[in-house]
This record gives structure tokens, sequence and C-alpha cells, in this order.
């Protein structure tokens, strides 16, 4: 027996987590948990980073009536624009106008005033044209600065403070007396134990990593998943169609995402590989090169498909694998992945405790994950 404070030498179980994973036909549904970058080393139980903030690439203006202003094809100054539009312009920013592809560049910006300034109306020979009345878009297609000018002021953009918690996944493994002194030897049969809570525990982290809701109450941690997380959404409200896959990959890539991988459940892969049959096909993966998955091509590029049985029945998840990652909180004295310390050995029982500290990252929640749902 082992006293209660001693130092255990702990077993390390990443070989069995390969065999499972090459062995175990089933452990082919847990797909985050194989799939997704087991890049992350935290070192805290929180584990916090500074999220991707990209500036923004278009801005609404709001035209003026009564002839004047922006719906006008000559007026260069006092043009009407709210100050969160103004604190996205620097002077010298090149302007696709929404209405006949007018270019302009800003000549200055007046934040208190609510009004930007124009070099020229029509420039590089495009036509000057009356913008309407309301609210339309300017594109933001370039930065033109005077030969010999002064450096203009930083575009720094505050990045948001982001954060999950490590959570503890854990469970015994026993063989009793008895069996130690049957015909099945108390090895075989520890390893068989071993195996099976692995499985588990396997299992209920790849449902954490899709369903998780993060929050720490006294010293109990829970980490964030990816559906409590993001915020790109796409309602199917029907079918799944050609059209509305289409419009959600679209919606990901415009937030900056690029998709690496369909998850979604047998049923919703089911029904991704009856509608663009011709678009499927088996290959090596991008991440992982000794398995052979299938691939949708579209837009010029190669998505992985997998199956995963924990994904809601009618949802289909959009992954950037580039942005999303999981891993174990690290100290000196060990790792968090999973390990099997012994706890107690006596003629009446074997127990070995099998625990892992594991936490997820997901930069940029637009796009890093698009979430469609209500498909039928």
């Amino acid at each position: 027996m082992i006293l209660a404070g001693t130092f255990r030498e702990h077993e390390d179980l990443q070989d069995e987590i390969d065999v499972l994973f090459e062995n175990e036909a089933d452990m082919n549904l847990l797909s985050f948990v194989r799939f997704l970058p087991a890049t992350l080393k935290a070192t805290n139980e929180k584990c916090e980073w500074r999220d991707d903030t990209m500036p923004e690439e278009s801005i609404s203006l709001i035209a003026s009536g009564g002839g004047a202003d922006w719906d006008t094809v000559n007026d260069i100054t006092g043009l009407p624009c709210v100050t969160a539009e103004c604190n996205k312009l620097k002077v010298g920013d090149v302007l696709l106008l929404a209405a006949g592809a007018e270019v302009v560049v800003v000549l200055s910006v007046n934040v208190a005033a609510q009004t930007i300034e124009l070099a020229k109306r029509g420039w590089g020979g495009t036509t000057a044209t009356v913008q309407g009345v309301g609210a339309f878009t300017a594109y933001i297609i370039g930065n033109a600065q005077i030969d010999g000018s002064d450096p203009m002021d930083g575009s720094q953009k505050t990045p948001t403070e982001c954060y999950n918690y490590v959570q503890i996944f854990e469970d015994t493994a026993e063989v009793s007396g008895k069996v130690m002194r049957s015909r099945i030897t108390m090895n075989s049969e520890m390893a068989r134990q071993l195996g099976v809570k692995l499985k588990r525990l396997l299992s209920q982290l790849n449902f954490a990593m899709l369903n998780g809701v993060r929050e720490k109450y006294a010293e109990r941690a829970t980490m964030q998943g990816v559906r409590n997380r993001t915020t790109l959404t796409s309602n199917v409200a029907g079918a799944l169609s050609v059209a509305k896959l289409y419009t959600a990959v679209t919606a990901m890539i415009n937030a900056g995402g690029s998709p690496s991988a369909f998850h979604g459940s047998a049923k919703t892969i089911g029904d991704l590989e009856q509608l663009l049959p011709t678009f499927i096909e088996s290959s090596t993966s991008d991440w992982h090169a000794k398995l052979t998955v299938k691939k949708v091509s579209m837009l010029g590029m190669s998505i992985e498909v997998h199956v995963d049985k924990h994904i809601v029945a009618g949802e289909l998840l959009i992954v950037d694998y580039n942005r999303v990652s999981y891993g174990t909180q690290n100290s000196e004295e060990a790792t968090g992945s999973f390990k099997a310390y012994e706890i107690e050995r006596n003629g009446k029982q074997w127990k070995k405790h099998v625990v892992g500290y594991y936490t997820m990252r997901q930069k940029q929640a637009a796009a890093s994950v698009c979430r469609m749902y209500g498909i039928t």
C-alpha cells in the first residue's frame, strides 16, 4: 500500500492513446480529439491570450439630403461620417464608393465634427457619382500618402483579451483481489481497464471541446467549447443545399477564416456527401499525414470532412484549424496529458488513477468556426 502524500511514479498513456486511435473504430468518431491541432501548452489554470483584431476594410457612410454632401458630384468638404466610422479612417485612405465605382482619397478627418474632407471627387478618371440619400458602404482599398511627408499616425487596434480554464478529466481503474487470483492475469486486466477508462475520458474530452461552458466556482473549473464561443452562425432552416453551404463558407472567408474541415453528425455528413457526390475525394489528411480522409473540393480549397458522434444532428461546423487548438497544462514537474498513477496495491485490490488537464484556445471567434444549424 502507498501512503497518502508520498510521490507516485506516473505511467504516460500516450502510447495507449495512439493504439486506441489506430485500432478502435469508434475512436474515429471523436473528430475534435483526433484532428484538432494539439499544440497548446498552458502554464496556469487560467489560459490567457490576446485575440487577433483585423483593421476594418470597409466603413458605412451616411448621405444627407437637399442637394448637398454625398448626394452631389462635386462636394469634397464637410462630408458626414459618424464618429465610429471616422475612427476607422486615416488621412490618405483610398475609398471605393458604392455607386458608380467612384474612387476618392481622404484629405482630412474631423472626429469632433463627424466629417471628412476629400482631395477630389472622381479620382483617377473614375466618374464622380451621386451616392444617394441614406447609408452606403465605402471600401478602404489602400492608402496614398504625399511623397516625402511625415509618417502617418499609428493605426493600432487594442487586442481583445481572451481566456479559458483548464479542466480536469479523471477516472480510476481498479482490479479486485478475486480477479488477481483468477486465471486472468492482473496485468492484462489492468491494461484492459486502463483502455476502457481512457476511451471514456477521451470521449468526455471531445464532448467538452464541442459543448463545454467556461466557468470557475471555488476550486472547480470547466473549459469553454467551440459552440459556446463561436459568434458566426448560419441558420439553414431546412434541408442542406449547395447555395446555403456556399453561403456559410463564404461568410467564414469574409470574416478572415480559412476553412480546414467540416465536422458534423453522421446524418449531416451523409447529407453533405449526397449533396456534392462528384466533389468528394479521398486523400491524405493535411493535418495528419498517416490518415486518409474524405475532402470536399470547393472554391479552390480541399476541405476535410469528419463525422463526430457528439455534434448535434442538425448542425454542421466549419472549422479553421489555424485558429483553434487544444492542449494541456504544463508545469516543471509534469505535463497535463493523460497519465496513470498507482494509488493503491494490496492483496484485495489494485487501483490506478487516470487523469489529464486539458484546455483549448479559439482565436478570432468569427473567423475560426462557423456553426450551421437548423438542418432538417
